[in-house]
């Protein structure tokens, strides 16, 4: 399903909304199998320059719980790339797809939030191999999710990237000599 309407993502936040408020007053006896449909469906409801993806409208801010978590998983196993750069709503250059910094933020304090961002540093360790990395992307396109993706990508694999950025074999295939990437 590749949702590109306002509409149709609010017509999921408004199923999401539904569903959370039943896990909230049943958990016990809420249907995880709507909420696999409801993340499978909207996988891929990246809402491309009109606003934000479906994803960050429904875990960004929030107090997360096993309801937010199973939602994460459920999305990535249904192919959510949480490090997919779209045009902002704006038309003026590209977001994330998913809000890592907030979930970075909110990781020490709620155990669930822990669960979900190391989640997330373990599909960025796998997703950015060194091999992988140097042959997916432009030095220009590597850059630029490392800096707006890189709450979610562990030190070890954020320092190797950047510094493959800065090696000699890499600076004739982009723009990166001088790399800004912290």
């Amino acid at each position: 399903m590749n949702m590109q309407q306002p509409n149709d993502i609010n017509r999921l936040m408004g199923l999401f909304l539904d569903l959370q408020e039943q896990w909230e007053d049943f958990p016990e006896d809420f249907n995880w199998e709507a909420l696999r449909e409801l993340a499978v469906g909207g996988a891929h409801a990246y809402n491309e320059g009109l606003g934000p993806s479906f994803q960050i409208l429904a875990i960004d801010g929030m107090q997360h719980g096993e309801f937010h978590s199973r939602f994460l998983d459920y999305s990535l196993d249904a192919g959510f790339d949480p490090f997919k750069l779209v045009r902002a709503g704006s038309g003026r250059g590209v977001v994330a797809a998913f809000g890592h910094e907030a979930l970075a933020a909110a990781s020490p304090q709620n155990s669930w939030s822990a669960k979900m961002h190391a989640r997330l540093q373990n599909l960025a360790r796998t997703r950015f191999d060194l091999e992988f990395a140097g042959t997916a992307y432009s030095n220009e396109d590597l850059e630029q999710t490392i800096a707006i993706c890189g709450d979610s990508i562990p030190a070890d694999v954020f320092e190797k990237l950047s510094a493959a950025l800065a090696s000699p074999e890499r600076i004739g295939t982009g723009e990166m000599a001088g790399s800004d990437i912290h």
